[in-house]
């Protein structure tokens, strides 16, 4: 059988409650955009989450983009930026006039608060905290109280954390604003879209506005009071989100089952310090967007994690390592700021040497038991070969 790092899934019942409203919509039975189905799935949304608000959009992306707007982010601001992140993240910074500031990662790939407060200055506007692979950052309370003692916004990519959860509290509501995705390779998809998360209602129906070309929400004709874009998502990727979601937390407790699994086998691996992989609490409900191990120095070689990954490959099961490059070297950030290799080194050192793991709905048990024992056998293999050496 032939694996993929991840893959969108719809169970057959749901199809086919979605295909005759999909034929309606286009047939006229309703409107293409921003109508019914949209309403429901932000409400929806909202209510999963346990938030205020939820304004959807046509794109994470874009969600953040117009978060950083609607909190006054722009040109002579900075906004912090974990290294271990999607282009959107540093991108929307520099979209809204301000500038990124790259800060280190910890161990488990989630921003360095200690880092964190050192790139702090009077230009510091907003903070924007990743929950990386769908867990949630141990520190955020702490986080958030300093940074709200300090008048800097907080604001959660929450693109991996569907669901996530951290002593009860779902993720996107640790934020001022928090921004989800529905990219075709997350835990629910609408194939492309995203939202923003809110509990401050101004700030929601600034964003809204926001979203739907600086709209005055408020009058009973057309004007527009904000500058703003078209970033609106339609009626049919808003159908596939009110099903999706109805899933998302079958679909995380699936995933939970094969991350489980896969920290069976590799027990003796991770007591020995051969492999680490993320520490929570267990408060901290994750996702698992991503399944990540990494492979600790003095047992591995520069090369075998590309030798890990051909040898997977050639098994049919391929593995990879979420942004590479790290967001600081990729190379419009390294030309605009004048970057280079050894800018971060901490979270350079550590992400050469992780590896993310299949884990998705179509991934069974019987997969995963297969997929980690292969997965043991060549770690095994290679260590003792290193070791000898």
């Amino acid at each position: 059988m032939k694996y993929r790092t991840s893959t969108p899934y719809f169970p057959k019942e749901d199809i086919e409650e979605i295909l005759p409203k999909i034929s309606d919509i286009l047939k006229g039975k309703g409107l293409l955009s921003m109508g019914d189905n949209v309403k429901e799935f932000e409400s929806s949304f909202s209510s999963f989450l346990g938030s205020q608000e939820a304004i959807a959009t046509n794109s994470c992306s874009s969600a953040l983009e117009i978060s950083l707007n609607a909190l006054g982010v722009g040109p002579g601001d900075e906004v912090i930026v974990p290294a271990q992140t999607f282009i959107a993240t540093g991108s929307s910074v520099v979209r809204v006039g301000a500038k990124p500031i790259f800060c280190e990662i910890n161990k488990n790939f989630l921003i360095d608060f200690e880092d964190l407060k050192k790139k702090i200055n009077k230009h510091t506007k907003a903070v924007v905290i990743v929950h990386f692979a769908g867990l949630i950052h141990e520190d955020i309370l702490n986080i958030r109280k300093f940074l709200n003692k300090k008048g800097i916004f907080l604001i959660e990519d929450a693109a991996h954390a569907i669901g996530s959860s951290l002593n009860g509290i779902k993720a996107g509501n640790f934020g001022d604003l928090s921004c989800f995705s529905f990219f075709s390779t997350k835990n629910m998809t609408t194939g492309e879209g995203g939202m923003i998360v809110s509990n401050n209602k101004d700030l929601s129906k600034l964003c809204s506005s926001i979203r739907n070309r600086g709209l005055d929400l408020d009058s009973s004709f057309e004007q527009f009071i904000n500058i703003g874009s078209n970033n609106r998502m339609t009626e049919i990727q808003a159908l596939l989100g009110i099903y999706q979601l109805k899933r998302i937390q079958e679909f995380n407790l699936h995933r939970n089952k094969i991350a489980e699994i896969y920290n069976q086998e590799l027990t003796s691996f991770f007591d020995l310090d051969i492999l680490s992989r993320h520490i929570k609490s267990k408060d901290n409900i994750s996702s698992y967007w991503k399944y990540w191990v990494s492979l600790e120095e003095g047992y591995f070689k520069s090369s075998d994690r590309i030798k890990i990954k051909e040898e997977m490959n050639a098994l049919s099961i391929p593995i990879d390592w979420a942004y590479s490059p790290l967001l600081h070297l990729q190379p419009v950030f390294k030309k605009m700021y004048n970057i280079s290799e050894g800018y971060l080194p901490v979270s350079e050192e550590i992400s050469r040497r992780h590896i993310c793991l299949p884990i998705h709905a179509l991934i069974n048990e019987e997969d995963a038991v297969y997929i980690i024992k292969k997965f043991a056998e060549i770690v095994s293999r290679l260590t003792q070969v290193n070791n000898k050496k």
